[in-house]
Formats: structure tokens, C-alpha cells, sequence
């Protein structure tokens, strides 16, 4: 709502300032002592302010004008003498915190206008809290600068039309006075001896010099004593040399003056001309020169005539020509300022006018102003075409030393800055010849909001050299053009804004409404003004007043959410009536609303119910941002989000979490229950709300939370999903619970808490238990059994060791009962027969493991030894059904946690299941391959591959079912426990076929971590 709040504002202003734009039309032809007076007006009518004063002052040194409304600042007067009598001026603007006499507080502001105040001052008062803001200063200064110019306007057209009339009456006086003496002289000329004194009195006392000079060379005859004053040549210097005349006349002037006198001399005609002569101290002396030609016998023979001293009058008109140049020029450009909106548009118009007003060669705008930053543009430029600029519009250039310099001269200048002849900061040699220029003149402007610009003109053609009027108007534009500037910076943040509020207000997916609470605020006012202090009370008194109030609130517009939220066809049907989508509990929360715009709230949100057009009910969240109690309420925003699932879904949770066979918990990063559902109550003997607030290792002790629970915990608080099951023991007994932690994340996806769920699973633990001990009896059967098919190969297995022991014990006999005992073989037959006899004690070992009945003992276990040492079992099985053997065992293979004995029995089932398969082949050989290896998950793989008969492809998925069997008095149980003995020690077990012939039995088991920890470097 503040960004809402500020585009009011913004607008508001932007308003302002545009009205007080056409102000200086109606102050055309107005006297100063109006423009004042209306001044003052505009500023309490316009601006809403309670005390306006303007003083309007004449530069030439007339009277002050003064202009006073409003009373709200009565010690003013008093306060201006005294900052008059301390300072002199009132050069800069000034705050005063409070001016108010009375109850009331209010704050003032006082503006010069023009430099150090020379144009007058503004000054106003307000009892705003914020006054004067920004666009305060901005709206006084504008008004008062417009109200200056217009004021100056008129005393320069009043003097102008004052220096006309006295001029035209001199020359009426001058000429009358002239054709009187002439006439006189002329009556006789016996009485022009008489006379002569008193002609040259008479000539001697004309505000000018009567002169006469020949007509064919213009030498002086003979001049009035008024030349030696106003010229300062003695009369004698002009008749004694013959060229005097043309020699002083201004340079500018002479070719002019002399080409006019001799056509108009050689014409007989008498004429009137002005122009400039030389002083002898050098000064420069307008003078109008009336001149009749003397005619005898039909020729020209002298020349008469008056120069009247005329520089006043045209110093003058020079200054009036000055002030209007300048003032039609700023009119130019305030025309190519307020002509349209647009950003580029405004540059373009308003330096074509500072080109067409210098008659210069470019005029510029470079962005950024900052010696300090990596590059700078050319934001606008407007030249000549026989001077284009160096760069394009738009283009960035990097930053140079020259350039560097130019800017900080600039920015530490308070006005123009001229660059070239007769100034003071030369023009950089390297950036004249780069940019094709021989001066330029520059300011920094400084747009609010902005960084700041440097506008300039630049002389390209020949080496100008700008005059002080130059600098002048030049500043005046700039400032104007600042102005503008930050006044477009703000339309075009404003548009923008606008734009943004009403993309977001559009395409928001949350029901938004706007609405007119005006007489709402008015009515509650009312009551106030009234007594009424209990609103809450008295509204639920007075429901007709609520209802009443209801229909108040006039809805302006709403989104295109609102308009599929509430099912409506269009906006139309929404902006009808608010009370169409209200119900009864509606009314409790609209008096709620009532309640807070009596309180001077500016925040409301509520949950409430609604109802669509068709009649559907939804559960709201309503959010409305209500202005300050002392700003306007036509343009309030209420925000609407439909609940209805998630207040569901809430209650579903709800349900789910209090119903649940499970524990669940809430445990916070301070490892404290935030919340328990009633299987804690019954787990732990506490009531929930006891548990809530217990850290938790109050609850299940400081030993289970060190070992286990925190380090659960805090893998969870980072982020990771835990799952874990363990015995324990608690109210209940000895239990055996599976606990799973879930992180439970913010919007922000930071971990807040862990939401843990505990099951029971005791029952299915101990089942597992009874099945893992039926199972490891039936495995110990099948072993049994299984060395029951072996009995012809155990026995030639051990009959082989036995044989060899009897042979070598009687070789021995021998070799003793000889006469000389052979002592060397008989050793070596002992050695022999140990071998032997450890042999068969081996065989016998590995049987007894086999078929003894004990429980599982896991620890590390290298596949490659569990295959070395069941071989020698089926040794014998090997040879009696002719198949060859192929071992590729991988060396360094790391070892697995496992049972060897089981891991015996999966590997001899699978071995005597091959030697099986191949026991028909007649056709091929019979080829046994034994693999080992390390597969791409780090587990080891051992494959058994034979080129038996296969497996049928319809048999393929079956044949790890328990008492399937495709051999005649099998009993189907021996892949079945060779797979739940895989699986038990998290492996897995599978078939695939061996192309072209048999099959391929390949099982993985995970390899022992802590073995290999612990392992040497070399063998990690």
C-alpha cells in the first residue's frame, strides 16, 4: 500500500505542476502588483496551504510588491525583518519548524527567487506533519519562478513603451526647435551678423552637434562646441583634418555610413541615420545623425546636419532586445518542454531551440556526469549537418583523462562553464582536434533522483567567444531543462508504476477488490463527533448501522481473479453490490473491519466466509491495508484468498495426526517436542501437553539422545531424510520401534523442525526372528542333504589322502627293515603323510562345517577363499561328469561381511546346479566358469556360467521360488535360500541365459566398509 499511497501522491503532484505550467498565460498584459496578488491565490487555492506570501522585487530598484493570504503565520513579517536586518537577502530556502501561535502547529518554508534573492521571495506555511516535501519545493519554485518572469516581463514591456514615448517627444522637440531656428536664420541676412552670437548660442545649447561639411569630401565646415562633450575631440581637430569624420566612425560601421551618405547625398535627399563613432577615450558613442543636403544651382555643395548622442537609448534598446531575446527563447523552450511527455522527444525539441537560439554548431546531453565512472553517452545531441557529432545517440565511451577533467571543472562550477578563447579553462588541445571544435560552453544539471547530466553547446565553424548574456540565457535553459528532466523522471516513475500496480493487480492469481470506503469513514467520523467512544459496543447494538454501512462501500474494480473466484460472468456483476457475496458470518467480520477504521488501524486480516454468484461457500483470508486515519478512503484494497482446501486440509492433518497408529512428533532445532499426538500418552505414560516443551533427552535419557537421537536429528536439520530401527525399552516393555525423520521446511526451504514418525513393529520383528530361525534350520537341511548327494565325492575325497597314508606307512616298513635303514626317504614319507593326513583333516572340517547346526556369524569373508575351499568338495563331481573347470578369479578383491559357511552353501548350490545342467550334454563340452570381480557400485560380483541345457524362458521367473525344481526328486528349496541368504546379507541374486548355450547365476554383495577402513593404505 505505500507504493499505492506514494502513486497518489506522484499523481497529485504531477497534476499540480502541470497547472501551474499554464498559469503565466493568464498573467499576459497583467500589472506586477496582479501577478502577485494571483500568485498568492494559486498557492492556498492549488496547493491547500494556510499561509502564502510573495514578494515580487524590481531589479531596476523600484518598489518591492507584496502579496498576503491566509493568517496561519502572523509573526512573519516580524521573522523576514529580522532575517533581513541579520543576512541582508534571503538567499537560499529555508524551514522553519513551527510558526504556529495557537493550538495549531504548522510549519513554514521560505524560497528566494532568483539568485540570492534578487527576484523577491516566497514564502508558505502548512499544517501538514510532512511539509514542505519535495514536491513542495519543486511546485513553489516553479510558481514563483513563472510569477517572476511574467512580473519582469511587464516592467520591461512599461519601460520599453516609456523610452519610445520620450524618444519620439525628443525628436518632435529636437526637429520643432531645429525648423524654428532655421527659419529665423533664413528671414534675413542682414540680421545673420546681428545674430551670430546668438545663433551660436542657440546651436551651442542643442543636446547635440550641429555641424555642416562639404558635400563632396565631408570635411567639417564647421562643428558645435556639444562635439568636444560628447566626443571628446576639440572642434578645431574636426576641421583641421579632412578625413575626421570617416576616420572615427566604428569600423563595423564605416562602409555602411559612408555608402549611405554619398547615394543619399548624390540623390539630393535629406536623411537620418545611426551609427558609432570612436571616442577619444576609446569609448564607443551612439549617435543619430539628421542630415539635410544644400543645394545651389542644382548641385549638392554642403551637407548639415545634428548627431544627437543616442547611446542611453540604445544601450537600452539593446537590453530590451537582451530581455526579449531571452524571454522568447525560454518561451521556446518551455513550449518544447510542456509539448509532450515523451523523454527523447523533449531532448530532441529543446536542443533543436538551444541550436536555433546560439546559432552554434551542436547542443548536447552526456550521461553520466561523473569523472569517477568506467564510461559515459551521449544520451541526445542535435547538430548542424556539416558538423555531425563524433558519436551516436546511445553509444557508451570509455572514459578519458581529458574528459575526466571537463566533468569535475563542471560539477565544481555553480553555472556555465565556457571552454575556449577568453576564458579561463582552456580547451584540452587533444579533445578539440578528437571532437572538431574551437569552444564550447557547458553546465551540469542535477534532475532529483538522477545522477547528473552535462548539457552543452559547442562551436565548431570558428573559435566563439561567449558573452555574458550567453552564459545567461544558457543557465536558464539548463535549469529549465533540469527541471524538466526530474518532472518526467517522476511522470514516467509514476507511468511506470501505474503500470506495475495494475499488471500486478490483473495478473495476481489472489482475488483483489478495490473499494470506496469514503462514506464509511465519514459515517464513523459522524459518530465520533457525536460521543461515540465504544464503537465495538455500539455496532453490536445497532446491526441496522452494519448493514447500512455494508451498502455504503462502493466497490470500483476488481481482478480477473475475483471475477473466477467468486463465478462471476464480468466485473460488472462484482461492482454491483459487495453485499451479494456476504453471509451471515461475513457481517461479524465486517464489523471488525468497522472497529478498525475507528481505531485508526491500518492493517486488517481476518478469516471469514463468503459466497460465490452460483452460492458456493468458501473460507476466506481477508487482508486490507487501510490508508492513514487523516488520508482519503476512496481507494482501498482488499485482498481476498480462498482457504477453503487448505482450512480442510488442516483439519484432515489434524485428524490424520491425532488418529494415527503411529507416534508422531514435532521436535524443534532446540531438540524440544513441539507437539505429540496421543500414542506418545500411552507409549510413555505422560500426558501430551506434559511431553510438549520436554527436550528430549529428558524423555528418553541423555544416553539414547547422545548415541543415537541427536545424530539423527541433526542429519535431519541438514536436510536429509533418516529412517532407522531399534529395541528399546519403555512403559510397554521391550519393543522394537522403525523411526523415520522428515525434514519440515519453511517457504524458504530452510529446515525449521523434523517431523518423526515411530511404529511399533515388535509383532513383525519377532516373526522375522521365528521365520530367520526356520529358515536357517532349512538351510542347514539342504546343506545336509546337499552333502548327502556329495557322499561318492567326499569319500574318494578322503579315500585319496587315506590311500596315499597306507602306501607311504608301508614304504616306510620297507625302508626300515632293510640292513641299512634308507633314514632320508623314510623322513620324507613321514612328511608325506602328515600332508596327507592334514588333507583328509581339512575335507572332514569342511564337512563338519557344512553340516553343523549353529547360528550366523558375519564378519569379513573373501568371496575368492569361499570358492577355493568349496572346489575340493566337487572336485570329484567334476571329473565324474567330465567338466572342465575355468576360474578367473580377480586378485586384491576386497573383502564382504557375510557368514562363510552360508556363503559356502550358495556357492556349492550353484556349482552343483551347473554341474547338474550339464550332466546331459552330449554334444558340446561341458565348461564350468567361475568368475569374480568388483562391479560399478563397488559391491562384489561373483557369476557361475555354465553350457548346460538353460532355462526355459517361461521357467525364468520361477526358479527361485521355494519348491519349484525341474530335477526328478529334487525339492525346489535350494535357490530359494540361496536367494534369502544373498538378500540377508544385502546382496541380490539373479539368473540370465548364457547365449548360445546354459545359463548365468550371478549374485553381489556389498563390500565390508569397516574391514576396508581399516585396512592398510595399500590395499584401500
Amino acid at each position: 500500500m505505500d507504493r499505492e499511497v506514494e502513486n497518489r501522491r506522484l499523481r497529485s503532484a504531477l497534476r499540480d505542476l502541470v497547472a501551474l505550467s499554464t498559469i503565466p498565460a493568464a498573467w499576459v498584459g497583467r500589472e506586477p502588483p496582479a501577478i502577485a496578488a494571483g500568485l498568492a491565490d494559486v498557492l492556498i487555492g492549488s496547493l491547500n496551504l494556510d499561509f502564502a506570501f510573495v514578494r515580487l522585487c524590481d531589479p531596476g530598484g523600484g518598489a518591492a510588491i507584496d502579496a498576503t493570504r491566509g493568517d496561519a503565520w502572523k509573526a512573519f513579517p516580524e521573522w523576514l525583518q529580522r532575517r533581513l536586518s541579520v543576512a541582508g537577502s534571503v538567499s537560499r530556502a529555508e524551514i522553519v519548524v513551527d510558526v504556529g501561535a495557537g493550538a495549531r502547529s504548522f510549519r513554514g518554508v521560505v524560497i528566494p527567487i532568483g539568485v540570492n534573492g534578487e527576484g523577491g521571495l516566497v514564502a508558505a506555511a502548512s499544517d501538514r506533519a510532512n511539509f514542505p516535501d519535495e514536491t513542495d519545493h519543486l511546485l513553489l519554485s516553479v510558481a514563483a519562478n513563472h510569477a517572476a518572469a511574467a512580473c519582469q516581463s511587464a516592467r520591461l514591456v512599461e519601460a520599453h513603451r516609456r523610452a519610445e514615448e520620450a524618444l519620439s517627444r525628443a525628436r518632435s522637440e529636437l526637429e520643432t526647435r531645429v525648423a524654428e531656428r532655421t527659419v529665423e536664420l533664413s528671414r534675413t541676412t542682414t540680421e545673420a551678423l546681428s545674430a551670430q552670437q546668438r545663433f551660436r548660442d542657440l546651436v551651442n545649447s542643442v543636446e547635440g552637434i550641429v555641424w555642416e561639411a562639404d558635400a563632396e569630401t565631408f570635411a567639417f565646415l564647421f562643428v558645435s562646441e556639444q562635439a568636444e562633450r560628447i566626443l571628446g575631440y576639440p572642434a578645431d581637430e574636426w576641421i583641421r583634418e579632412g578625413t575626421f569624420w570617416r576616420d572615427h566612425i566604428h569600423p563595423d560601421d564605416r562602409d555602411r555610413v559612408v555608402r549611405v551618405t554619398q547615394e543619399a547625398t548624390a540623390g539630393k535627399r535629406n536623411h537620418d541615420l545611426e551609427y558609432r563613432m570612436i571616442a577619444a577615450d576609446g569609448r564607443v558613442v551612439w549617435l543619430r545623425d539628421l542630415v539635410s543636403v544644400m543645394v545651389e544651382a542644382d548641385r549638392p555643395v554642403r551637407l548639415r546636419g545634428v548627431m544627437v548622442d543616442v547611446t542611453e537609448r540604445r544601450r537600452a534598446d539593446e537590453e530590451e532586445r537582451a530581455r526579449r531575446w531571452v524571454d522568447e527563447s525560454l518561451q521556446r523552450v518551455n513550449l518544447a518542454i510542456q509539448i509532450t511527455n515523451d523523454l527523447e522527444e523533449m531532448l530532441c525539441e529543446v536542443l533543436d531551440c538551444t541550436l536555433s537560439i546560439f546559432g552554434c554548431d551542436r547542443a548536447w546531453l552526456v550521461y553520466p556526469c561523473d569523472p569517477e565512472a568506467r564510461s559515459h553517452g551521449v544520451k541526445m545531441q542535435r547538430t548542424r549537418p556539416e558538423f555531425p557529432g563524433l558519436f551516436a545517440v546511445g553509444e557508451e565511451v570509455p572514459m578519458d583523462t581529458d574528459t575526466a577533467g571537463v566533468f569535475r571543472a563542471v560539477r565544481a562550477a555553480s553555472g556555465p562553464v565556457v571552454f575556449g578563447p577568453g576564458s579561463e579553462h582552456p580547451l584540452p588541445a587533444e579533445l578539440a582536434r578528437r571532437l572538431g571544435m574551437q569552444s564550447r560552453m557547458v553546465m551540469a544539471l542535477y534532475p532529483k533522483g538522477e545522477q547528473p547530466y552535462m548539457f552543452g553547446v559547442s562551436q565548431c565553424s570558428y573559435a566563439r567567444v561567449w558573452t555574458r548574456l550567453d552564459e545567461v540565457l544558457f543557465q536558464e535553459i539548463g535549469r529549465r531543462l533540469e527541471d524538466a528532466l526530474t518532472s518526467l523522471s517522476i511522470f514516467h516513475r509514476l507511468r511506470e508504476s501505474e503500470k506495475r500496480y495494475r499488471h500486478i493487480f490483473e495478473s495476481t492469481g489472489v482475488s483483489i477488490w478495490e473499494e470506496d470506503f469514503s462514506r464509511v469513514k465519514a459515517a464513523i467520523e459522524d459518530l465520533r463527533s457525536s460521543g461515540v467512544e465504544d464503537f465495538r459496543a455500539y455496532f453490536a447494538a445497532r446491526p441496522q448501522f452494519v448493514h447500512d454501512a455494508i451498502a455504503m462501500v462502493k466497490v470500483v474494480d476488481v481482478n480477473a481473479a475475483s471475477v473466477k473466484l467468486f463465478a462471476a460472468d464480468g466485473k460488472g456483476e462484482l461492482l454491483a453490490s459487495l453485499g451479494q457475496v456476504f453471509v451471515a458470518e461475513t457481517d461479524e467480520t465486517f464489523v471488525e473491519e468497522l472497529v478498525a477504521i475507528a481505531e485508526g488501524r491500518t492493517f486488517f486480516e481476518a478469516e471469514t466466509v463468503l459466497q460465490t454468484l452460483r452460492g458456493e461457500r468458501l473460507t476466506a483470508l481477508v487482508t486490507i491495508t487501510f490508508p492513514a486515519p487523516s488520508a482519503r478512503f476512496d481507494s482501498v484494497l482488499v485482498s481476498i484468498m480462498d482457504i477453503t482446501e487448505r482450512k480442510q486440509a488442516e483439519y484432515l492433518t489434524r485428524q490424520v495426526f491425532e488418529t494415527s497408529p503411529d507416534a508422531v512428533a514435532v521436535i524443534g532445532r532446540d531438540y524440544r517436542y513441539g507437539r505429540v499426538n496421543p500414542v506418545y500418552e500411552r507409549t510413555w505414560g505422560r500426558p501430551a501437553e506434559a511431553i510438549v516443551g520436554l527436550h528430549v533427552a529428558e524423555l528418553r535419557g541423555s544416553d539414547a539422545f547422545e548415541q543415537a537421537l541427536k545424530a539423527n536429528l541433526d542429519r535431519c536439520f541438514a536436510g536429509e531424510q533418516v529412517t532407522y530401527g531399534e529395541w528399546l525399552t519403555n512403559a510397554l516393555g521391550r519393543v522394537y520401534h522403525v523411526r523415520t525423520y522428515t525434514p519440515l521446511r519453511t517457504a524458504s526451504n530452510e529446515v525449521k523442525a523434523a517431523l518423526v514418525i515411530s511404529r511399533d513393529l515388535t509383532e513383525h520383528m519377532l516373526a522375522v526372528e521365528a521365520l530367520q530361525k526356520v529358515q536357517a534350520e532349512l538351510a542347514h537341511v539342504t546343506r545336509v542333504t546337499t552333502l548327502g548327494e556329495l557322499a561318492a565325492s567326499i569319500a574318494h575325497e578322503v579315500n585319496q589322502p587315506l590311500a596315499a597314508i597306507v602306501a607311504d606307512a608301508d614304504a616306510s616298513l620297507n625302508w626300515l627293515a632293510a640292513a641299512r635303514p634308507d633314514l632320508d626317504r623314510v623322513r620324507d614319507a613321514l612328511g608325506a603323510i602328515i600332508s596327507e593326513g592334514h588333507r583328509a583333516a581339512e575335507v572332514i572340517q569342511r564337512i563338519r562345517q557344512l553340516a553343523t547346526k549353529s547360528a550366523p556369524r558375519k564378519g569379513p569373508v573373501g568371496v575368492n577363499d569361499v570358492v577355493h575351499e568349496v572346489l575340493p568338495l566337487v572336485r570329484a563331481e567334476l571329473r565324474h561328469h567330465d567338466v572342465s573347470l575355468l576360474l578367473q578369479l580377480a586378485p586384491e578383491l576386497p573383502p564382504v561381511h557375510g557368514d562363510r559357511v552360508q556363503l559356502q552353501q550358495v556357492i556349492l548350490n550353484l556349482v552343483m546346479n551347473a554341474i547338474e545342467a550339464m550332466a546331459s550334454v552330449t554334444n558340446r563340452p561341458r565348461t564350468l566358469r567361475i568368475q569374480s570381480k568388483t562391479n560399478e557400485h563397488g559391491h562384489v560380483k561373483l557369476t557361475v556360467q555354465d553350457t548346460g541345457v538353460g532355462i526355459a524362458t517361461h521357467h525364468r521367473d520361477e526358479v527361485f521360488s521355494a519348491f519349484f525344481t525341474t530335477k526328478p526328486g529334487g525339492m525346489g528349496m535350494g535357490l530359494s535360500i540361496s536367494r534369502s541368504i544373498i538378500e540377508a546379507h544385502g546382496g541380490r541374486l539373479w539368473a540370465a541365459p548364457n547365449e548360445p548355450h546354459g545359463a548365468i547365476f550371478h549374485f553381489s554383495l556389498p563390500v565390508d566398509l569397516a574391514e576396508i577402513d581399516g585396512a592398510p593404505e595399500g590395499r584401500k
